[in-house]
């Protein structure tokens, strides 16, 4: 008897599997802190402080750095780390998947097992007939018989049917608990230290398995100038436990090495001349400047950014699953009032810009991308740099379609835009400027003439209407225009380049 039950008992371990074991069931420590860092994070456990502290750690955690962090007036007389390995040691979100995978295959080994029998079933009913069976009992055989066939037919259908589906979500859902695996999970670290003294023990962990970013979102009202803004920060991890509480998101790594900085001198030596065509960059400040963000606390909830001389950082409370699903966590909103502009700069694009200018950035700014609208709706996508507080900030929030600002190249008068026997051309353009809106906007036009880059060459302005508002040193010039809903206005300029004492050479501007 005690010989059939030990039997029985080890099929129905052999049938069920090894069961798994959760950190859950383990008594995985407490953590106090969590410090998130580019494709990093810090976490800092607490345990109870002993004569002989023991506990493991998930192999998603680097056992190298693994260190005590002893309390003042506490002593570590020993702390060691060894590696090891537990089999069937899952993360706990991950026991309800397991057990529906474990009842998934349950299923696919009973409707197999039916698929089996039907199979066999249908070799008695193909064997020979009994030679016993005369008459009335051969047909009646043989319509039973048939009618038997054709119902386990029917029921080997249904089976081939349900066994592909629940195969087909059994593969999708080992992929799936694959995917939120962590690697290394069932590599332990089991931790025993030595403590005297002190309440609780704190180790610091790290891993690679887990990651974080900053980014905005952010609303212009057109008619007042307001920026309404909110920063969150975009966080997963994958070490097979949830972190929660305080969660500081640190945009810098601390240094693992630092050497003292040692400047090498400067050697002057005899280089490789290199002829390239020149090409004229004048126009280059002209284009839409960095993309930045203007943004100024609230006093309902601005975010806390913290600046150091080396990091920037920022804090939020909440809880961060381990299987890598990505969790947003609101770090604070603000407000501010900025100065808007409508650009248009026709060399680089037919419409117009609608930007905002800060002249003093009130809070530090953390660096990450920045969803733009524009009176609620979606303007544009950005990335703001890393700037702290006081600096200047220029916003592009997109274009507006109904401003647009047209150039036409000037057809000279003939002969004229061509080199001739004096080396002089005449060259220029139109630019009309549309008001598509139903309502009065102000545009700053920018757009430019060539600068010379050689002694040789000489431009000299022949007519610029209206004049502009400035013109630059490098060639660039601005108008400021008022705008009534559905006017146009025009812009002609015009200029000659020359070129002295080279009637055989031709200008190469771009």
């Amino acid at each position: 008897m005690r010989l059939l039950l030990l039997l029985t008992a080890i099929l129905c371990v052999f049938l069920t599997g090894q069961p798994g074991v959760s950190f859950a069931a383990d008594g995985l420590p407490p953590h106090s802190r969590v410090d998130f860092y580019p494709g990093r994070a810090r976490v800092v456990f607490e345990v109870e402080a002993a004569e002989t502290v023991k506990f493991t750690l998930p192999g998603t955690f680097e056992s190298s750095t693994l260190r005590a962090l002893p309390a003042r007036g506490q002593k570590i007389t020993s702390f060691e780390v060894a590696a090891g390995d537990i089999p069937g040691w899952i993360p706990g979100r991950l026991e309800d998947l397991r057990k529906s995978i474990k009842e998934k295959e349950e299923v696919i080994a009973h409707l197999t097992a039916r698929q089996a029998s039907i199979k066999q079933a249908f070799g008695h009913l193909s064997a020979p007939l009994p030679k016993e069976l005369k008459g009335a009992d051969m047909a009646e055989y043989v319509e039973t018989a048939r009618s038997l066939r054709e119902k386990l037919e029917t029921d080997l259908i249904s089976i081939a049917v349900d066994l592909a589906e629940a195969k087909n979500d059994l593969q999708g859902m080992n992929k799936t608990y694959s995917s939120l695996m962590p690697k290394n999970f069932s590599n332990a670290a089991s931790i025993t230290a030595a403590v005297e003294g002190g309440e609780k023990l704190l180790v610091e962990a790290w891993t690679s398995a887990a990651d974080w970013d900053a980014f905005y979102k952010m609303n212009l009202d057109s008619e007042s100038g307001a920026i309404t803004a909110s920063l969150y920060a975009g966080a997963r991890q994958m070490t097979g436990i949830d972190l929660g509480g305080e969660l500081y998101f640190h945009t810098t790594m601390p240094s693992t090495k630092v050497t003292l900085p040692n400047l090498r001198p400067s050697i002057a030596d005899f280089e490789v001349k290199y002829s390239a065509p020149t090409r004229s960059r004048a126009f280059d400040d002209a284009r839409m400047p960095e993309l930045g963000a203007a943004p100024a606390p609230s006093e309902s909830a601005p975010p806390q950014v913290d600046r150091t001389m080396t990091d920037m950082s920022a804090k939020a409370s909440g809880s961060l699953s381990g299987d890598n699903r990505k969790t947003e966590f609101l770090l604070g909103e603000f407000e501010m009032k900025s100065e808007l502009s409508i650009v248009a700069v026709p060399h680089l694009s037919e419409e117009a810009w609608i930007t905002s200018v800060v002249k003093n950035l009130p809070i530090n700014l953390l660096p990450g991308p920045a969803e733009l609208s524009v009176d609620g709706a979606l303007s544009a996508k950005t990335s703001l740099r890393e700037l702290g507080e006081g600096n200047e900030l220029t916003l592009a929030f997109g274009k507006i379609p109904l401003v647009k600002s047209v150039k036409e190249k000037i057809v000279p008068k003939s002969g004229s835009s061509w080199w001739s026997g004096d080396g002089k051309k005449e060259d220029g353009y139109t630019i009309e400027v549309t008001n598509g809106l139903d309502k009065e906007i102000s545009v700053v036009l920018k757009d430019r003439i060539p600068v010379s880059a050689q002694e040789k060459i000489t431009i000299e302005t022949e007519k610029i209407e209206p004049k502009p508002a400035t013109h630059e040193k490098n060639g660039i010039l601005s108008w400021e225009l008022t705008l009534a809903p559905g006017e146009m206005k025009k812009i002609e300029v015009i200029y000659k380049e020359s070129l002295i004492k080279s009637p055989k050479k031709r200008l190469n501007r771009i």
